[in-house]
């Protein structure tokens, strides 16, 4: 084991005291990072549950898989330290989403057959005349062999380029400061044993009023490695189209009484062409969340509007023994 494997490992697998400590020595931190999380209860506790999450999946590994996640974990380690720079707020702002991203992820690593899903970055930092940019891209890569993914891969990666491209100025900008930015990070979801959803969200600005953010599900059949649509999880004869198109419909009515949208985009015909895209399905482990981007059903102050609807509400509809597992009739009995 190379000294920088030993180094990473000893940082993920050092118990200190459980109400102070993260998952490393703080009396040996040497890094902004490391300081800024040994500083922060929040942090603190949140290194420690990953270092609880790998260990728990990392136990139930081996041979590649082994191999794989620790490979993959060292790759975070250090695109965290390149990336997490900057005053003390960003610092924070910036540890805090990547844990959230990481544990989740470690979670569904080991919710069914290991994936073999890494993590892939780009960071960049310039400036073109007065305006800077920072491009902190974080995009997932199957690396599995039972199947072709290489299709899904190309599109993660083009979508990153394509991001990191549009936010970095061009030599024709006027002489005004600013900061553009984009930001792109992602986690995973286990749907089903077959399956892996990737949730993943961004931010840009390139200048302007305001900047703009969102979120995509993708889910990712691990049999064929391609990309599966919301009509391979249902049953194909059934009305799954019109019957979530109400469900979501009346959801948002709801919402619109303390956080006014578009009404106007509720209208059937509209709202069922909203419906149609690919990724405002969110699948994750016990429902679907259907997501709403800014300006699609409100104004860019009421960001994103959500909708989550238990597996157990379209338990006749989904296909069974596919892509999303259903939880045990006794389960879902006891659910409400």
């Amino acid at each position: 084991m190379s000294q920088r494997v030993a180094i990473a490992m000893a940082a993920l697998l050092w118990a200190g005291p459980a109400s102070a400590q993260p998952s490393f020595d703080c009396g040996k931190a040497s890094t902004l990072v490391e300081r800024t999380i040994c500083g922060n209860a929040e942090l603190a506790k949140a290194d420690r549950e990953m270092a609880a999450a790998y260990q728990s999946l990392d136990g139930k590994l081996a041979g590649e898989a082994k191999a794989h996640l620790l490979k993959d974990q060292i790759a975070w380690i250090d695109n965290r330290a390149k990336a997490c720079l900057g005053g003390p707020e960003d610092v924070v702002r910036c540890l805090r989403y990547r844990y959230t991203a990481r544990i989740a992820t470690l979670k569904a690593d080991g919710e069914g057959p290991y994936p073999f899903v890494s993590v892939q970055s780009l960071l960049r930092t310039g400036q073109v005349k007065a305006v800077r940019y920072r491009i902190d891209a974080a995009y997932p890569q199957f690396d599995g062999a039972s199947a072709d993914f290489s299709a899904v891969n190309r599109g993660f990666a083009e979508t990153a380029q394509e991001g990191a491209k549009n936010a970095t100025p061009g030599k024709d900008l006027a002489d005004r400061e600013s900061t553009w930015t984009y930001l792109l990070s992602f986690m995973l979801h286990r749907p089903g044993p077959n399956s892996v959803t990737v949730e993943t969200t961004f931010y840009t600005f390139t200048g302007g009023a305001h900047g703009a953010s969102g979120m995509a599900g993708t889910l990712v059949d691990l049999r064929t490695g391609r990309r599966a649509m919301p009509a391979d999880v249902f049953l194909p004869d059934a009305p799954w189209q019109s019957t979530l198109s109400e469900m979501a419909r009346a959801d948002l009515k709801q919402q619109f009484v303390e956080r006014p949208g578009f009404d106007d985009a509720l209208q059937p015909a509209k709202f069922d062409k909203l419906m149609t895209d690919a990724e405002r399905y969110l699948f994750k482990k016990d429902g679907l969340v259907l997501l709403f981007n800014q300006y699609e059903v409100g104004p860019y102050a009421a960001g994103l509007y959500t909708v989550t609807i238990p597996y157990a509400r379209l338990a006749g509809l989904i296909r069974p023994d596919g892509l999303v597992q259903l939880a045990p009739v006794a389960d879902r009995r006891g659910g409400g």
